[in-house]
């Protein structure tokens, strides 16, 4: 069992000032550039300096005081992002950490990402009970990944592009939106979370110099870049995935008028949960920095999808997807 990560705060939360993180992302022998604080009480006291390695020994400490989470100042809230982009991935890899702690760990980093999208792109009305809805559903997910086999996988993929990693769990929380909304079963809604948080794992395959290539590609380039729902579903065939993950994975890019790929699908062909990921990965797509071009505001990334990308989507469900982003139909 996985246990669940500290509480969102609130912003008349006491915390608010200060942002909560397990004890077990503090890995011994990685030094962090931010100052660690317990807390007592509404009182913090530093645990750790920056630069200052929090060891096995001092973690074994907090454990045997009941401890299992510590405290970072908000204004060092990205320092710990790129601390946890450095170490995260070596830390699923290792062979030093059983796998119940690297699945903790692994659990605990996703939905700390779920909660910073939730907090930052998605709007003031999605409340604390849809905080805990989707942390709910990445509970459920990331379970179908804590093998030893799909901790690896996940580790992988991240030591291979961080960024690949952190889009898979943004669009996971935009795919679980929109199915909830759809009344899809929740065991439905679970596997096209697991689907949508590997839909990208294939670019483990491809060249990082491709990926992050600030310029146009290549057709070779490009072409490379194609293969990755192929790649990505065989080297998930390992983990024993749901057919409707596997789906998810292998025909995000197929678009509705067929003029997606690998198969060129169209229409019904494509299930339903594979043209939710499809949406949520090009949303996220258009409103995150990428290497070839900056971020651009949700309005405009739903115009480009609305007329730029006409075809491409299903109707019904862009329209969904624009209620439930204004706010005005949340389940």
């Amino acid at each position: 069992m996985i246990s669940p990560p500290p509480p969102l705060p609130s912003p008349g939360d006491p915390d608010c000032e200060y942002q909560p993180i397990p004890v077990g992302h503090l890995f011994p022998h990685a030094p962090g550039d931010f100052q660690v604080f317990l807390r007592h009480g509404d009182n913090h006291t530093l645990f750790a300096r920056v630069g200052e390695t929090v060891t096995g020994l001092r973690r074994e400490m907090l454990a045997d005081y009941g401890v299992r989470t510590v405290y970072i100042h908000r204004d060092e809230r990205d320092r710990y992002r790129d601390y946890m982009r450095r170490h995260l991935p070596g830390a699923l890899l290792g062979p030093h950490l059983p796998i119940a702690e690297k699945a903790a760990i692994f659990y605990h980093n996703c939905c700390d990402i779920v909660r910073d999208l939730i907090r930052e792109r998605l709007p003031q009305a999605v409340s604390d009970v849809h905080g805990r809805l989707f942390v709910g559903y990445a509970r459920d997910s990331v379970a179908f990944l804590c093998s030893e086999a799909g901790l690896a996988r996940m580790g992988a993929l991240m030591a291979h592009d961080y960024d690949v990693y952190s889009h898979g769990v943004h669009v996971f929380v935009y795919t679980v939106y929109l199915l909830r909304a759809l009344g899809l079963p929740q065991g439905a809604i679970v596997q096209a979370g697991v689907g949508a948080l590997l839909h990208d794992a294939g670019k483990e395959g491809v060249d990082p110099a491709i990926l992050t290539k600030p310029g146009r590609l290549s057709r070779e380039e490009f072409d490379a870049v194609r293969e990755h729902p192929v790649l990505g579903a065989r080297l998930c065939r390992s983990l024993g995935l749901s057919r409707l993950a596997q789906e998810c994975i292998l025909m995000h890019h197929e678009k509705l008028d067929g003029r997606g790929y690998p198969a060129g699908l169209s229409g019904e062909a494509i299930p339903v949960h594979a043209r939710a990921v499809s949406l949520a990965d090009v949303y996220d797509a258009l409103t995150s920095r990428r290497c070839y071009a900056d971020a651009v505001t949700p309005f405009e990334a739903l115009r480009i999808m609305r007329h730029e990308m006409a075809g491409s989507f299903d109707l019904d469900l862009y329209k969904r997807f624009v209620m439930l982003l204004s706010g005005a139909a949340l389940v």
